[in-house]
């Protein structure tokens, strides 16, 4: 099989898992897989901030964190997650 047709398999399959994913919030695994191969422990509140995303455009640490009544450090580290889970980049940190 050529290299380039199994990069396109893996893609796929990354996509397929990301869709259960966003099918079933509540039951996804509570470790997120970084594109750059590193796993990161997925805040409990994930599925939630994942909600409060689909809902806005742009969302803010400071609006997140408003959201769910949890501290901007906690909401930017839920970002940072929610973008290793290729959900998105939309949002801004505050600073």
């Amino acid at each position: 099989m050529d290299d380039s047709v199994k990069v396109i398999l893996k893609k796929l399959d990354e996509i397929d898992s990301r869709l259960k994913g966003l099918e079933n919030p509540n039951t996804t695994d509570s470790v997120v897989q970084s594109s750059k191969g590193g796993k990161v422990e997925r805040d409990p509140l994930f599925s939630k901030a994942l909600e409060i995303m689909d809902k806005h455009d742009e969302i803010s640490s400071k609006m997140l964190a408003d959201a769910l009544k949890i501290d901007t450090k906690r909401a930017d580290a839920i970002l940072d997650q929610l973008e290793l889970a290729g959900f998105g980049t939309c949002y801004t940190k505050e600073v």
